[in-house]
């Protein structure tokens, strides 16, 4: 059979991206599949909250409100996550961090590895991703060397900050983001930059694969089901624009990211897979996490007054504190605006489940300019704290619409015991600085989802293999954060790039092996002639 394409990716994010590029530039033929779309209007005015699914498309965002229920409370809400070439790199904030050493050496409940690679197998690709993704920062002096651009100098407001917690015992260093910071550069935090200045992965890793001529998009086109016999994937089944196609080619890639990966999976059943694709452990869709994330104000101490903060600083000092896996504090470039306080207000509804409160919605812009007037001299921080895997934590079809993601998600015990933690730590960071948290609850981050579909060696523990390939099927990868068996307690986008350029580099070398072998083939004299 000849095949037209080496390997179809389905979905255009940072690992579907990253995974493209290696691939494209080793000088193998690459589909991308992306729902989205390839190109975004520069003069189209954004709104994070809209309901209209084709601006939000072209704007980057999710098309649909995602549903669930968390602790049993059913949830309803527009997720932080893109959609489009770039996937949620689009609307980033392009923090990219690496995981702690120590990440990598944390011991399940079997006694074994969760990680079944160590950090000096990624390490070479961590270096290998921050290159091509431009980041900028200092080095962390608690982490390993890493080889990051020294950024521009900080602005007065940033400076005090630093020197504060400097003074206060931290170890602050300027945080690694994917931005240029070209003139005019507001690192677009939230948005899509239409400057060249803030790296995405359409930037980073699409495009230049696209220049080599070795690679195609087809965009505003959704995979419906992955079809498949005992052994392999024989095609994909796509729809766009109304119209089905079927995509055929020697390898497959799922990058579209841990809520939709494994939701594709679950509905490509069969008579060869019942429960759904690659299930035979029946942890596809389970182990779901996700980081939680506090946003509190900080005010500046003496006569210094918050003007112009970036996404400027880190610190790494409770990453593990105590005995407790917890993780990063990060400026997050935000000033306590009505329209930020809004954002968070409105947002909070939602994602708590808040029903009796979303009439409210439209009469919100009243206490956010009251929130604003009180806390208008302050920035804000916000911390990512690990999320630990549970089975009962899962995504699965959307019972009134099998097509659209659902997920079931506890907040355990332990969860809101190292939040609390957390949150005493914050005052030991910022210590003489008057500070506000901005809501009491634990806030699931879910632009940080991952889990879903973990790897590791033991077939009946991972739904992958160490390499990210399926282990139920010889020619399906994944290379999403789907693949995460702990969360770690930093942004997760820059691991999920490693990872990919690492398993791109094995995939390489299995399609030279079958370019290989059928050129030896070609040659080889018939016998019978």
């Amino acid at each position: 059979m000849e095949f037209e394409w080496d390997v179809a990716i389905v979905g255009a994010g940072m690992g579907g991206a990253a995974m493209g590029y290696a691939l494209a530039t080793a000088g193998y033929r690459v589909l991308f599949i992306e729902k989205g779309l390839a190109e975004f209007p520069q003069d189209e005015d954004d709104d994070p909250d809209s309901p209209d699914e084709a601006k939000r498309l072209r704007n980057g965002r999710w098309p649909q409100q995602i549903s669930g229920t968390v602790d049993a409370h059913p949830v309803r809400f527009f997720p932080a996550l893109g959609c489009g070439v770039g996937g949620s790199t689009l609307i980033y904030a392009a923090a990219l961090e690496r995981f702690s050493p120590s990440d990598f050496k944390i011991v399940d409940k079997s006694g074994r590895s969760a990680w079944p690679i160590g950090y000096e197998n990624l390490e070479p690709f961590y270096r290998k991703a921050e290159g091509l993704l431009h980041v900028r920062g200092s080095q962390d002096p608690l982490q390993p060397q890493s080889d990051v651009i020294e950024p521009p100098a900080m602005t007065r407001c940033d400076q005090h900050f630093f020197d504060s917690a400097q003074s206060n015992g931290m170890h602050p260093y300027r945080v690694h983001t994917a931005c240029r910071y070209i003139d005019g550069c507001s690192q677009c935090g939230g948005f899509i930059c239409h400057q060249s200045c803030k790296q995405d992965a359409r930037r980073a890793f699409v495009e230049p694969a696209l220049a080599t001529g070795n690679a195609m998009i087809i965009d505003q086109c959704s995979v419906e089901k992955i079809s498949a016999d005992d052994q392999a994937v024989t095609q994909l089944s796509c729809r766009k624009n109304g119209n089905e196609l079927a995509i055929v080619a020697k390898l497959y890639v799922l990058a579209a990211g841990a809520l939709s990966t494994p939701l594709l999976l679950l509905n490509s059943t069969n008579e060869f897979w019942p429960n759904g694709l690659a299930n035979t452990s029946d942890l596809v869709g389970r182990n779901l996490m996700f980081h939680a994330s506090d946003f509190f104000a900080v005010w500046p101490r003496g006569r210094t007054r918050v003007s112009e903060p970036g996404k400027a600083i880190g610190l790494r000092d409770f990453y593990e504190y105590q005995g407790l896996k917890l993780g990063v504090i990060q400026s997050t470039g935000l000033t306590a605006t009505a329209n930020n306080v809004l954002h968070f207000l409105k947002s909070l509804i939602d994602r708590n489940g808040w029903i009796w409160l979303k009439p409210l919605k439209p009469f919100m812009r009243i206490p956010a300019m009251i929130g604003a007037l009180i806390s208008g001299n302050a920035t804000i921080f916000t911390s990512i704290l690990e999320d630990l895997p549970y089975p009962e934590n899962r995504v699965r079809p959307d019972p009134e619409d099998p097509a659209r993601m659902y997920f079931e998600y506890t907040i355990h015990a332990e969860l809101r015991q190292r939040m609390q933690a957390f949150r005493k730590l914050y005052r030991k960071a910022f210590k003489w600085h008057r500070m506000m948290m901005l809501g009491s609850e634990v806030n699931l981050n879910y632009g940080h989802a991952c889990g879903t579909c973990r790897f590791g060696s033991d077939p009946s523990t991972a739904v992958l293999d160490t390499n990210n390939r399926v282990h139920d099927l010889d020619n399906l990868y994944v290379v999403d954060a789907s693949f995460f068996p702990t969360s770690g307690g930093a942004n997760p986008s820059l691991t999920v790039a490693a990872n990919a350029l690492r398993v791109a580099e094995h995939i390489a070398q299995k399609l030279s092996a079958t370019r290989t072998n059928l050129t030896e083939a070609e040659v080889v004299p018939d016998p019978t002639s």
